[in-house]
């Protein structure tokens, strides 16, 4: 921070929205708040961002967002619903402008709309609908600032127990790290709510700083007023507590003389929802589509007029008034806040006269608004807040200096030295807790602080949760979760409000009846097939928090607290409603990057890091990688990597294989004593068959195996080692233990039918995906010497350039790079300038090495690329070559064709469902090396050709193999699998061990 600055300006966008999802076909009024938010707030909070990023715009910007938030953002059932609410928008757009086309008070702006829609939805799909992917990447610029908040957004100072406290807290905490790979500096305590009570816990959890309302600040004992006026205050607890500013709170809150208030601004309760077919008719025909299946009336997001003045009557919006409103507004607001600063600093100095010279810490002016009032209540508010922004970084008056700061950059730079006792207080009406405990909610508080002693004793009767059942243990877990959702403080807002009061109280009522239900199933005694369907059931209702655990609400001390439970009388669960796709998966890959052998350990990755995205909680158990942790949380997957004990080299290599099983079933089993839930185990390949094997004899999982490749296919149908043999063996118990099969391609489909003699209704086809290659910096060079000397000869060479051709993959018999060396006298031939990189390692590279001795330099053997230098390569060839012998799917052909690179491949398995001849790249017969010196020949001669091929290849790639897609269908196999394994009534021999 400038050391010559006088003051900062906090902004604090609060992000919340309580957790409205549900699992019926229709869309409910409460989902649309959700929708509602990310459309009109946050989707133009980001752009807003990016602009100002992009333009080199100097701000600050702290935003907190809530867990219950982030559960819905990255929610693929919400995904699918929030992409047709997008599209409804767009159509509603394009057909209000053909309604109101002519009208000159309302067709532009019936174009507006359609417009603004259309360039939020192209927003959204460049996102690919991952707006928690892109905070993370505008926090990691620095200019935007993350924080959380309680985990469902409990009032904290009404929660009775202090370990509920630290467990409200603790959840937020633990998402926040699940989300963003790291843990919060502060937190937005919810509705402003402070007890000293939370001290210790914001201690223990590394939570520095938070907000209280001002009179929090003016009666705070050893604080005062005058001495506190601008600056925060030290609490017991070393955190740093910031007031929130009164007076720009009120320039932008205050319903009488709030600028949101202004008449030039838009109306937000005049919407064509309401306003139209009020008579039924044809108007109301053509509204309905757009409202809530039932009917009910809603706001569309298509308003036409002004707030105006008081009463019906309005006038005509005028975007261009209301902007240059905007504009004189961020202009006042800049100009009071430099005022500020300038009447806090004459405070400072008549307080100060004759007085020691001492530091003197530049004012923070907090100002912490809700997000959801930009862009949804307060229309033009992100060109208001963009405008505050630019001006602030734009002001060159500098007798007072103001600029923008984050909570966490003032507190770290800034640490208060005034430390004062902080009074229980909150914001909203009167200041102490009143929205929240009032007469129409009087009923919820006892009935919540009586749930919370009661999940309290279950986690001190339950001390131990390896002597739990895995479905014991998620209905503890489960139980947990619907008491922390019955604590949201949004129920008892609304009911203060008397708003959708049904709907706040049948949530308080469901909540607290699904806890009770759970804890009486475990106090009876309930055995596992009592609860089989109780549990999947609300957990799939509401997939949320998956990682809390109910021993965050064991306490420390237990003198005082009865050990027995006793059950409680609630209301009866209703019909359980479907299942959605949000699954606990566990995967077994022996190779995972960094430890990448072949195209398995991408393909695992990919898929893994897609599921991930997609809302499912992905563990993925590998073996031990050079200095990788045992245990790290990388783009939201888990990742356990097991220690093999020591091998020597003379050990056989199915030993080796047999080891890493062993440390593989010891590393699972012990993740399940610990309280690990899964729900399906994805085995890749046979190298992990014991520990698959292990997981459903032991662990009773439904097991899920993809076969890459298969030992007959690789040694083209003969199997004459014993090894050979014993890992055919290994293949056909894996597809034997699985309950069901999936595949890359339609010939691997067949191969493993005829092989294993799989009915094919047990095997799925479900192609690998390539994720977009980012066309390399044009003066990047690689790593790899051999590679950066071949391109520059392919770049710079003496007369001509070489025409450069690409190999990539293992050097191994299958691969057929023979082939392609027996092809290339024919190309050099005719093409002299032409050279080969042959990119891989493998057990035939010195044999190949001294095949292409005597071509010298054309053809160059690198050794494995990483990621980065085989994408450089890729986009630097003129062709690629997969001259495969054996190919179960191909997955180089994919990353060349979304290269954009002209591709020659072997007519074989997987390759020919790839790649159509003539369409989207050149086939030949597998092995025939003089048809391919003749595609070569042919491509290099006609590079138009070549690049049309290459252009189709990437549009199908782009159409056909997509992880999103291959994730979508995958789930709907673990899904298909999950629901037709049978119920199993009894306990397996691991749980019987582990209740011993």
């Amino acid at each position: 921070m400038s050391s010559n600055v006088q003051g900062y300006v906090a902004l604090l966008l609060h992000a919340h929205i309580p957790y409205v999802r549900h699992n019926g076909a229709d869309v409910t009024l409460e989902e649309r708040w959700f929708f509602e938010a990310v459309v009109d707030t946050y989707l133009p909070l980001i752009d807003m961002m990016d602009r100002l990023i992009d333009e080199a715009v100097p701000f600050r910007l702290t935003l907190s967002l809530s867990p219950p938030l982030l559960a819905m953002l990255e929610d693929s059932r919400l995904h699918l619903r929030l992409r047709k609410h997008l599209s409804k928008l767009c159509e509603l757009g394009q057909r209000e402008v053909i309604r109101l086309w002519g009208d000159e008070a309302f067709g532009p702006l019936a174009k507006l709309y359609a417009d603004h829609y259309h360039r939020i939805s192209l927003l959204y799909d460049r996102l690919h609908g991952d707006l928690i992917a892109k905070f993370r990447s505008l926090h990691s610029t620095g200019c935007l600032e993350l924080i959380t908040t309680a985990a469902t957004h409990a009032f904290l100072p009404l929660v009775k127990n202090d370990v509920v406290v630290r467990a409200q807290l603790e959840a937020a905490v633990q998402e926040f790290r699940r989300h963003f790979g790291v843990a919060p500096a502060g937190i937005w305590l919810p509705e402003c709510g402070y007890s000293p009570a939370l001290e210790p816990h914001l201690q223990a959890l590394g939570l520095r700083f938070f907000v209280v309302d001002t009179h929090a600040h003016d009666l705070a004992r050893g604080g005062g007023k005058d001495n506190s006026a601008g600056l925060p205050l030290r609490t017991a607890g070393g955190a740093c507590a910031f007031a929130r500013d009164p007076e720009a709170g009120s320039q932008v809150w205050s319903a009488e003389a709030g600028y949101p208030g202004d008449p030039d601004y838009r109306e937000y309760y005049r919407d064509i929802g309401h306003d139209l077919g009020r008579h039924g008719g044809a108007e109301w025909a053509y509204l309905k589509p757009y409202v809530l299946p039932d009917g009910a009336r809603i706001n569309t997001g298509f308003k036409y007029y002004s707030v105006t003045g008081e009463g019906d009557a309005k006038v005509p919006y005028n975007p261009a008034r209301a902007a240059q409103k905007a504009q004189q507004h961020a202009e006042h607001f800049i100009a009071s806040r430099v005022a500020q600063v300038r009447r806090l600093a004459e405070r400072r100095m008549l307080a100060g006269a004759g007085a020691s010279p001492a530091p003197e810490e530049p004012f923070s002016i907090v100002c912490p608004y809700d997000a959801e009032l930009f862009g949804h209540w307060w229309y033009e508010g992100h060109q208001w807040l963009e405008a505050v922004l630019r001006g602030l970084a734009a002001r060159s008056d500098e007798s007072v200096v103001v600029q923008t700061t984050t909570l966490g950059g003032y507190a770290a730079a800034h640490a208060p030295t005034t430390e004062a006792t902080l009074p229980v207080s909150s914001w909203g009406r009167g200041g102490y807790a009143e929205v929240w405990l009032q007469p129409r909610s009087q009923w919820v508080t006892p009935r919540l602080h009586a749930a919370e002693d009661r999940m309290v004793q279950a986690a001190q009767r339950h001390r131990d949760p390896a002597a739990l059942s895995s479905l014991q243990l998620r209905a503890l877990n489960q139980a947990a979760r619907e008491l922390m959702l019955a604590q949201s403080s949004d129920w008892t807002f609304i009911l203060d409000a008397d708003t959708v009061t049904s709907y706040a109280t049948k949530r308080i009522e469901t909540h607290l009846s699904n806890f009770h239900t759970l804890l009486n199933s475990l106090t009876k005694g309930a055995a596992d097939k009592e609860l089989s369907t109780l549990v999947p059931s609300l957990e799939r209702n509401a997939p949320f928090l998956p990682e809390l655990h109910y021993q965050l609400f064991q306490s420390s001390n237990y003198s005082d607290m009865p050990v027995n439970e006793v059950a409680v009388t609630s209301m009866e669960i209703g019909d359980m409603v479907p299942p959605a796709s949000k699954l606990r998966i566990l995967m077994l890959a022996w190779e995972y990057p960094p430890h990448v052998i072949g195209g398995l350990a991408r393909a695992v990755y990919d898929l893994s890091k897609q599921l991930a995205s997609d809302g499912h909680t992905v563990h993925v158990l590998t073996c031990q990688a050079g200095d990788c942790l045992p245990y790290e949380w990388s783009e939201g997957v888990h990742i356990h990597r097991a220690e093999a004990l020591p091998t020597t080299d003379s050990l056989h290599f199915l030993d080796r294989v047999f080891q890493m099983n062993m440390a593989f079933t010891d590393l699972l089993l012990d993740l399940a004593r610990q309280g690990l839930v899964v729900d399906v185990v994805h085995a890749h390949d046979w190298l992990v068959y014991y520990a698959a094997h292990a997981a459903k004899q032991e662990l009773g999982l439904p097991l899920l195996a993809t076969i890459h490749a298969t030992e007959t296919g690789r040694n083209q149908g003969k199997l004459e080692s014993p090894l050979q043999k014993r890992i055919h063996t290994l293949e056909a118990k894996l597809t034997e233990a699985a309950d069901h099969l999936i595949v890359c391609s339609l010939s691997m489909q067949q191969e493993i039918k005829t092989l294993f003699h799989m009915p094919m209704h047990q095997i799925t086809t479900i192609p690998n995906g390539v994720a977009p290659f980012r066309k390399p910096d044009a003066s990047l060079s690689s790593t790899n010497a051999i590679l950066a000397e071949a391109i520059t000869a392919s770049t710079t060479g003496n007369n001509k350039p070489y025409r450069l051709l690409a190999f990539l993959g293992r050097l191994v018999y299958e691969k057929g790079v023979h082939t392609l060396l027996a092809a290339m006298p024919h190309v050099f031939a005719r093409f002299p300038e032409t050279m080969v990189v042959i990119a891989g390692e493998g057990p035939e590279r010195e044999a190949l090495e001294e095949l292409a001795a005597k071509w010298g330099n054309r053809i160059r053997f690198t050794g494995f690329l990483g990621e980065a230098d085989k994408s450089l390569l890729l986009h630097k060839a003129d062709l690629c070559l997969v001259p495969s012998l054996y190919e179960p799917f191909g997955l180089v052909a994919l990353e060349a064709m979304a290269c954009g690179t002209p591709l020659i491949a072997s007519e074989i398995g997987g390759l020919a469902e790839i790649v159509t001849h003539g369409i989207n790249g050149c086939l030949f017969p597998p092995g025939d090396s003089e048809a391919l010196a003749a595609h070569i020949i042919e491509l290099l001669e006609q590079p138009a050709y070549a690049s049309t091929l290459a252009a189709t290849a990437l549009s199908n790639v782009h159409a056909l193999y997509d992880w999103a897609q291959i994730g979508s269908l995958t789930t709907q196999v673990y899904e298909t699998v999950i629901s037709g394994i049978a119920s199993h009534n009894d306990l397996t021999p691991f749980q019987k061990e582990i209740i011993k």
